[in-house]
């Protein structure tokens, strides 16, 4: 397996690391959803039409692209609809010709798709409540997977939708969504596809998570290099080196398996990612854990960006069930 990314990777890599340090420092990470002039710019350097298929007018990116770029938003813990707006909602759109104007303007930026699941299909229409749908105050259509598995595209326009606004522990929105009676089309994504692009949702929730692990770590030898009491840094302190070094390990573990996940072959690219998951999840939220607690009670504010970094990996390693819901696909 080589591990080396390719020249034109690396250019990416950097494209999106220059893009987001002009945006985020430790200041302004995670502070709030990345606005829509900036999602809007991401579009126009063409990284959603790098991630789209080739059959839906995008560059046909895989996993590595995947990993790349959501690993870069991690370090920024920017908070974007990334995952569920593109590798899901994005898609499931792939294999309709007759929504292409759907995917164009998602893949430019100037349309944001939200992924929700419930509901029921009667004479065309759909009925039903979707809890705690990502991004669904601000989406401009949905993507329902319904009870019985059926893929639908609702438009907000229709005046069968309505929308409960509801505050996620990072300070992004989401919403409770009840749809009366909603006219939605239905898509008609393979089940290969629809597997595939679960499985590159994953993969991109688990690389951002490592990509926060790794600003955090490096946040929080930063501060312990400053920090001093009884007259000496408290890195000289053999406990906290301990701990910082636990946290290394925990971070490099972690990045090994996300690698992993991104480059063995398809057929063995779900379990990796299961596998990941299984193990990231909670190990992203101890590290988070420990960096706060080594920043003593202003880790905890909202003023310092471990604080904030705490509650980006929070809701990023609960997404689609986490650790546990990971854990329980590998045992069944």
């Amino acid at each position: 397996m080589n591990l080396a990314l390719s020249d034109e990777q690396a250019m990416v890599r950097d494209m999106v690391r220059r893009f987001l340090a002009d945006r985020y420092d430790a200041t302004t990470m995670a502070k709030g959803p990345m606005s829509s002039d900036d999602w809007r710019a991401l579009g126009e350097l063409g990284l959603f039409a790098l991630l789209m298929p080739e059959q839906a007018g995008g560059l046909g990116g895989g996993a590595v692209e995947v990993m790349i770029i959501s690993q870069e938003l991690g370090r920024a813990l920017a908070i974007t609809p990334l995952a569920e707006a593109i590798l899901l909602c994005g898609r499931a759109l792939a294999a309709d010709q007759a929504v292409g104007g759907w995917t164009d303007r998602l893949m430019q930026g100037d349309a944001l798709l939200a992924f929700a699941r419930g509901g029921e299909v009667v004479d065309g229409r759909l009925s039903g409540l979707a809890d705690i749908v990502r991004d669904g105050v601000n989406a401009d259509a949905f993507v329902v997977e319904t009870e019985v598995g059926a893929l639908l595209l609702v438009d907000v326009q229709d005046s069968g939708i309505r929308r409960i606004p509801v505050r996620l522990v990072d300070g992004s929105m989401a919403a409770n969504v009840r749809f009366d009676a909603a006219l939605a089309q239905p898509l008609t994504a393979p089940a290969s596809l629809w597997a595939e692009a679960h499985t590159l949702a994953g993969l991109s929730i688990i690389a951002e998570l490592v990509g926060a692990m790794s600003t955090l770590l490096d946040l929080t030898v930063d501060y312990i290099k400053q920090r001093h009491q009884f007259g000496k840094p408290i890195a000289s302190f053999q406990v906290v080196q301990h701990r910082c070094a636990r946290m290394y390990t925990w971070l490099e573990q972690s990045r090994s398996l996300l690698l992993k996940a991104a480059m063995v072959g398809e057929k063995e690219r779900t379990r990796a990612v299961t596998t990941a998951r299984a193990y990231i999840g909670d190990t992203a939220l101890k590290l988070a854990e420990e960096a706060v607690q080594l920043h003593g009670g202003m880790g905890v504010t909202n003023e310092l960006a471990v604080g904030r970094g705490l509650r980006r990996v929070l809701l990023l390693s609960r997404l689609h069930g986490g650790g546990i819901a990971a854990r329980s696909a590998l045992a069944a």
